[in-house]
């Protein structure tokens, strides 16, 4: 009998995910017992081993996706008529006209384009939140006559990256550009899966956020999950209340926020998968990613199966300190690693501050979790300084 559409000959549901790096969501769906198209910017080793097939969507060096190479693939799959739809994930949130673009050519798990163009839009995302209600970060379109304790950012940008502080930056210009006042407390996620209506919290993370080079809040990884007082998460629980019917959300969602004073203050709203399903996948029966694809096809949250959490879990990236290349060796090294993720192929080259690989950990508490994450990234730039440096290095950046 022949495959239905969306599915392969054994009857397994057959899934794109596509990201500039795809392999958390590529290995959720595997794990879970589906099939798997990933479409990414690195084709690093994990993420190849857990899909059927591998296509690249843009350059790894420059962190931009190809829309061309992007579009193409999408129809190749869906002439080949055995994928059931795509999921975008990280970089998508600058672009959704690229997921107009795909959701017109295969169908799309997620959010709609207009949504996440509304969400990325400072001048009407946060006066949404504030008519609602809701806690966040004040928010100003236009550079402070003050600007200490201000920061400058860009709502289609990812990774903290394009974070620095307002007094730095000229005035506010182009799409997406903003200014937030900074507040001090615990920077932690929330990743929860939605139907337009319900909700349920897959887990809570804490944030490592630390300086790398001249960028001063960039995003490393995150440990969970965390508990948060009964307050605090009655105050997280009336937030998602607020938003998630507000907005429609559906499918796997993520919602930066500061624990100030023991209350919840919403920074950003990403309408996607994030870096948490790798924390929390198997927080429900078969995996986040196949339970975000069953939610946006219909199924209500409160009917998945989730499972009480054992211990806890932590990701981080690794960032290389300077300019290199990943030889044989170290790229069998790297694999040989239980813990090490993201496996760059052996001569993949590297700039100083680009990231190289990721390293995760398991345990008891928080505390070790971050314990066992410092030493790991440590092993790996120990080993990455082995390596003959590139002709084109440069000046050793910091970690």
């Amino acid at each position: 009998m022949a495959a239905s559409i969306g599915s392969d000959a054994s009857g397994r549901i057959r899934v794109a995910v596509a990201a500039m790096s795809a392999r958390m969501m590529a290995e959720s769906v595997a794990r879970g017992g589906g099939a798997v198209v990933a479409l990414d910017l690195f084709g690093d080793g994990d993420t190849r081993a857990a899909a059927e097939a591998w296509h690249g969507i843009g350059s790894a060096g420059a962190l931009r996706f190809d829309d061309a190479a992007f579009l193409d693939a999408l129809a190749l799959l869906a002439r080949q008529n055995d994928v059931a739809g795509w999921v975008a994930g990280s970089g998508f949130e600058a672009r959704p006209d690229l997921i107009a673009r795909g959701a017109s050519v295969l169908p799309l798990f997620g959010n709609a384009p207009e949504l996440v163009r509304r969400v990325r839009t400072p001048g009407w995302f946060y006066p949404w939140l504030a008519a609602r209600q809701v806690p966040h970060a004040e928010v100003s379109i236009s550079r402070p006559a003050q600007p200490e304790g201000w920061l400058a950012k860009d709502a289609r940008a990812c990774g903290g990256w394009h974070v620095r502080p307002a007094a730095a930056a000229g005035p506010a210009c182009g799409v997406g550009r903003y200014f937030q006042r900074r507040i001090e407390g615990m920077p932690l996620s929330v990743l929860f899966l939605a139907d337009g209506r319900d909700w349920r919290i897959a887990g809570i993370a804490r944030q490592i956020v630390r300086p790398l080079g001249g960028h001063a809040f960039v995003y490393r990884g995150g440990v969970g999950p965390v508990g948060l007082p009964p307050p605090a998460q009655e105050a997280l629980a009336a937030m998602l209340d607020r938003v998630v019917p507000g907005l429609g959300l559906i499918g796997l969602n993520g919602i930066d926020f500061v624990l100030r004073a023991g209350e919840p203050v919403l920074i950003e709203l990403n309408p996607r998968p994030t870096a948490s399903v790798a924390l929390f996948d198997r927080c429900v029966n078969g995996g986040l990613m196949l339970a975000h694809v069953a939610v946006c096809r219909g199924t209500a949250p409160g009917e998945l199966a989730f499972v009480p959490s054992r211990g806890v879990c932590g990701s981080e990236v690794v960032f290389a300190r300077r300019a290199g290349r990943v030889d044989a060796a170290c790229s069998a090294w790297m694999a040989g690693r239980g813990w090490c993720r993201d496996l760059p192929a052996a001569g993949t080259p590297h700039g100083s501050g680009d990231p190289v690989c990721s390293v995760s950990a398991d345990g008891e508490c928080v505390e070790e979790v971050e314990h066992l994450l410092a030493g790991r990234r440590r092993e790996v730039l120990d080993r990455l300084a082995e390596v003959a440096p590139s002709r084109r290095c440069g000046p050793e950046g910091t970690d």
